[in-house]
């Protein structure tokens, strides 16, 4: 079964549903895009007591490994290869639980890196005018390690430790020496600009990420390293949060105890509300939020509540956005700053360690003070943007000029007062104890002003003694219509004498309408069901809710609303049925039925005998403008698959489908050099299929005659057709391995527009997949049954190509002042627009003769101007041909008003030599090219006023003109073939009637036969 909810898929099997239910696996494991494809499948297993027997045996089929310092924690690893990771499953599970002694299996997941830095906005300069740039203080970072070259990291480094796979610690992505920098750099290489927040400190470096992605199981070890070393440890890191306590939050919480260490953890960089990230999330961890250089909250800036208690998260905000720090050597991250061996970066991960070194100036000046006191300093000495949510910046801004004067906190450093549920008539009011600690030599007299509605103080005056507290208690009551439902946050400050202002961040969720909803499984006889897996997601605010239960009626809270929903109804083994409500409307207590007699066969026959069933699956699709939900059952036959409704509503936003995949499965039933492939989808818009027959003809089925030629040596090809019942909409396309050349017939019915994607790949060695070396695709085409239409792929010659834009946004672009330059460097000659694996890209957007950077997103003036386009690739082998591609092209363009995207006046030169199926020419003879001058569609681009095209048989090192004939976009050039050359590369340049002018260069076009 499979289901995609805000960009990830699951496939989740059904024995793993009972598992789901108890909490005792992680739902990642099935979140296909979280798993390495071509590696390792790691698991984190907590065990019980008495365990030891079911770590060897869990072993055998993985290689197990104890993380340090975490002894409850193995972690194991098996390879991509099917059987193994059967195995391992077996080894894990007796039917459909865990073997004794297993507690829970986590996905040994991975955290995504985020980015930013401003050491003057948050005051650090003013401590360091007091004596304080954290000198003598040790600051742990756990990343993707460090360029130790780098003139600002020198002589700040004081260990290093490799928890990778890599064979060093340096680093090759960026991210950690950018971080290190912002917390103890010296500014070294910019003369002192770029200096850090804490330059006196000195770095422990933990490498625990290879790439843009960590590994759990290193981060942990990572963790009780940096515990055991440091006082301040800080995580640029993070993923995503649920309810339960994770294997990174339970060691933050574990290690703090053990070590009294302070863990500076980024928030996460996925805006919105309840996005915190883990393991910022744990109630010891400082969350660290974003702000932009006025202390305005970043976009990106991952907000609260956190799941599951509705606690406030994050704790604190520092700078984040366009932060200029280090740049690692063998770092690719980042955009080129002004200075060389600086690059800029946006995220949360770059406020971090502006908060860890923070810290480290705090742990100088106070270094017997507790973790949890210096955390409290920083989040009560810190400045709250005004305006904005609690719950979004917690505390506000760092401030260390405040914080190294700060000497009255808060022991509970922010009040959570949890959820308030709908409606409202009856809360209670909920009173929490705030805490005074006064670690100066003088009594304070602090004033404590009453807080805005829902909170109340107490006590308005309190006299928190010389090293000693003073308490006094702040209750929220959510019991009073004039205050809005969601989540409420607010800040008591108490401010005295001598400069004392403490802010204690305060949140309440006060329940948006809800409702107690009843969710009844049934078995198509009619009895109650409880093998089964449900979602429900909110249309209009996006939220999903899992329904995991293995009670035949599971019940939940759902806020009031319309909602999409759809269920698997397992009948043992012998079937699956899906039930979906494309749209529901929750406005009281109501109760859903998941019935799945209402679940009809869907069976799909292709037209030939003896074919094999690839994929037989069922989807629901939601398409909003802020979010896409996909949900689909998947079987290798249609013998097991059930469809329904589970109510009769249709919503505009919904598309029900059926796909079926079929092939010859030769004699060895792999598929492999399969004569034909047919490929059939069904499309039911704004409800779900009640069950579907379908058995067509040959002559009710559009016809592709395709073939495929060679080009990189050893390769293998494999290609796939998939039904795009909108311009947007995905779905599913099975791919079928052949050698390479070949030549196969294709059949696919008339639904809907079909579009077609070919891969050139070495094949797989063992349990490795196969490795991608290049790919075209062709645009949604609407095709019409008992027609044949012909398809060439993978021919010469191979170069831009900005046809059949696959989206609105693509190739290049213009939406506002904002450019999008993306051209596919590999299209085909038969015209598929396409892209390689390749040694070295560039591309590069002028203004006039101003660089404006590299890449592919450009802010531009909004005044119109002549821009130039220059892009190129290299490759090397296996592939044999297009080993250098380049291309430059001009245009005019201005400020496009609206939100729509307007592509910009570019075209691309198309060469199609008729060439062998091994896109080889013959040698010594004269030889005709058909040239095609393309305009980028729905462009101003004009039509051709000139074209010139060369040739050359040295690799480009001397060119000829070739002669054309013919006008227009369409040409003919002619050029004779030398003997004894072994290549052909060819050069054109075109300039249309507006003005706008292409050059294109591709080195070894196409081979010659000696």
């Amino acid at each position: 079964m499979s289901q995609m909810i805000d960009g990830h898929r699951y496939v989740i099997p059904s024995d793993a549903l009972g598992l789901l239910r108890a909490g005792q696996i992680d739902k990642r494991l099935f979140d296909i895009g979280l798993l390495e494809p071509n590696g390792d499948l790691r698991l984190l297993i907590s065990y019980g007591k008495n365990s030891a027997s079911v770590a060897r045996s869990a072993a055998t089929a993985g290689g197990a490994r104890v993380t340090r310092d975490l002894p409850a924690v193995t972690t194991l690893a098996a390879r991509a290869n099917l059987t193994e990771r059967i195995s391992l499953w077996s080894s894990l599970t007796k039917g459909e639980t865990l073997r004794p002694g297993i507690r829970k299996v986590w996905l040994d997941g991975k955290r995504k890196v985020s980015l930013d830095v401003s050491v003057p906005q948050i005051g650090a300069p003013t401590a360091w005018q007091a004596g304080y740039d954290g000198a003598g203080v040790k600051v742990a970072i756990l990343d993707t390690g460090i360029d130790q070259t780098h003139p600002d990291v020198a002589g700040q480094i004081a260990a290093t430790q490799n928890f990778t796979t890599t064979a060093t610690v340096d680093d090759e992505v960026g991210h950690g020496t950018h971080v290190a920098s912002i917390i103890a750099g010296t500014g070294a290489a910019s003369g002192g600009r770029y200096k850090g927040v804490a330059p006196g400190a000195k770095l422990l470096i933990g490498k625990v990420c290879e790439t843009e992605f960590c590994d759990d199981s290193a981060i942990l070890a990572g963790m009780a390293w940096a515990a055991a070393n440091a006082p301040v440890i800080n995580m640029s890191l993070g993923g995503f949060d649920t309810p339960e306590i994770d294997p990174l939050e339970q060691a933050v919480q574990d290690l703090t105890a053990q070590y009294d260490t302070l863990f500076v953890i980024a928030a996460g960089n996925d805006g919105g509300k309840g996005t915190v990230g883990s393991p910022s999330t744990a109630d010891d961890a400082l969350s660290v939020g974003a702000v932009d250089d006025e202390d305005q909250l970043a976009g990106f800036s991952s907000r609260g509540p956190r799941a599951g208690d509705h606690a406030l998260k994050p704790d604190i905000t520092a700078p984040g956005v366009d932060i200029v720090a280090a740049k690692a050597a063998n770092g690719f991250i980042g955009d080129p700053a002004p200075v060389d061996g600086y690059v800029s970066l946006s995220g949360t991960s770059m406020a971090t360690p502006h908060v860890a070194g923070a810290a480290a100036i705090l742990t100088q000046e106070h270094p017997a003070w507790s973790s949890k006191l210096r955390k409290n300093t920083l989040m009560g000495s810190a400045k709250p943007t005004e305006g904005v949510n609690a719950f979004d910046q917690g505390a506000g801004r760092v401030d260390v000029a405040r914080e190294i004067t700060q000497t009255v906190t808060v022991d509970e450093g922010s009040l959570s007062f949890g959820l308030q549920q709908w409606p409202h008539g009856d809360d209670l009011p909920v009173t929490r104890t705030v805490t005074y600690r006064n670690s100066g030599d003088k009594a304070a007299e602090i004033s404590l002003p009453p807080p805005a509605a829902p909170f109340a103080v107490a006590d308005t005056h309190l006299t928190v003694p010389a090293g000693g507290t003073a308490s006094t208690t702040v209750t929220a009551n959510t019991n009073n219509a004039a205050i809005p439902d969601g989540a409420i946050g607010g800040y008591l400050t108490a401010t005295g004498s001598g400069g004392i202002q403490v802010q204690t961040p305060l949140g309440v969720d006060k329940e948006v309408e809800s409702y107690d909803v009843s969710i009844a499984f049934t078995n198509r006889d009619g009895t109650p069901n409880s093998d089964h897996y449900m979602a429900l997601f909110n249309l209009d605010a996006f939220e999903a809710f899992d329904v995991f239960g293995a009670e035949p009626v599971a019940k939940l809270r759902l806020p009031k609303g319309r909602y999409g929903a759809f269920a698997w109804i397992n009948n043992g083994e012998t079937d699956t049925s899906m039930v979906v409500a494309s749209e529901l409307v929750v406005d009281k207590a109501m109760t859903i039925a998941a019935d799945a007699r209402k679940a009809k066969p869907v069976r799909v026959t292709p037209p030939q005998s003896g074919a094999g069933t690839l994929l037989a699956a069922v989807n629901g699709d939601w398409s909003g403008d802020d979010f896409g939900v996909s949900a689909s059952l998947v079987s290798l036959t249609f013998d097991s698959v059930y469809a329904g409704r589970i109510n009769e509503v249709s919503s505009p936003l919904f598309v029900g489908s059926v796909n079926g995949s079929f092939a010859d499965p030769g004699a060895d039933e792999t598929y492999r050099n399969s004569p034909y492939t047919v490929d059939l989808a069904y499309f039911s818009p704004g409800r779900m299929f009640a069950g579907l027959v379908r058995a067509p003809r040959l002559k009710d089925l559009a016809i592709l005659r395709t073939t495929f030629a060679a080009e990189a040596t050893g390769a293998e090809g494999a290609k796939a057709n998939m039904a795009q019942y909108t311009e947007n909409s995905g779905g599913w396309m099975t791919f079928v391995p052949f050698d390479l050349p070949f030549r196969r017939t294709e059949y696919v019915n008339t639904e809907a527009p079909w579009m077609g994607d070919f891969m050139q790949q070495l094949p797989a060695v063992g349990d490795e997949f196969p490795e991608w070396l290049s790919e075209q695709t062709s645009g949604r085409t609407a095709l019409r049954a008992g027609r044949t239409y012909p398809q060439a792929w993978n021919g010469a010659v191979f170069g831009p190509n900005v046809t059949q834009p696959p989206w609105e946004g693509f190739w290049v672009t213009r939406q506002q002042d904002h450019i999008i330059a993306y051209v596919p460097m590999f299209g085909d000659g038969a015209g598929h627009p396409g892209g390689s694996s390749a040694d070295e890209e560039s591309i590069a957007l002028y203004r006039g003769n101003t660089k404006l950077g590299e890449g592919t997103d450009y802010d531009v003036p909004p005044g119109t101007a002549t821009y130039r386009l220059e892009a190129a690739s290299t490759r090397s082998a296996p592939h044999t041909l297009s080993t250098s591609v380049t291309g430059v092209w001009t245009f005019r363009s201005g400020h496009v008003d609206g939100a729509a995207f307007r592509r910009l006046p570019v075209s691309t030169v198309r060469f199609s030599p008729r060439l062998d199926a091994r896109n080889t020419a013959p040698g010594g003879c004269r030889f005709e090219i058909p040239v095609t001058v393309e305009r980028q569609p729905g462009s101003s681009a004009g039509p051709v006023r000139s074209l010139r095209v060369e040739v050359s048989f040295d690799d480009g090192k001397t060119w000829r003109p070739a002669s054309l004939r013919g006008s227009g976009d369409h040409r003919v050039a002619a050029v004779q073939h030398p003997r004894g050359a072994a290549f052909a590369s060819l050069r054109a340049a075109s300039t249309d009637t507006k003005g706008n002018t292409v050059t294109e260069t591709v080195i070894r076009a196409y081979a010659l036969r000696r």
